[in-house]
């Protein structure tokens, strides 16, 4: 489990997608980029109104860190 830290210093834990739901991704069209960033979120269980309310750079923070423990990626370390 990761933790994302929001800009409103909010953190949310952040659980790997289930193989389903990579698959599932997996077979989106390409040309719906975006829509499957908001689906990978709303698999994550971060809710369509949730994931409305956020500025954008969030969003694609909390995209990163599911697709990271996803894929067991190591977090990154700030200096």
């Amino acid at each position: 489990m990761r933790k994302v830290t929001l800009s409103d210093g909010r953190n949310i834990a952040i659980e790997p997608l289930k193989g389903r739901d990579v698959r599932e991704l997996m077979a989106m069209e390409a040309k719906e980029d975006f829509a499957q960033v908001f689906e990978t979120l709303r698999r994550a269980g971060i809710s369509q109104e949730e994931a409305d309310g956020l500025p954008f750079p969030d969003v694609l923070a909390l995209n990163k860190a599911i697709l990271a423990e996803t894929y067991g990626l190591e977090e990154e370390v700030k200096n």
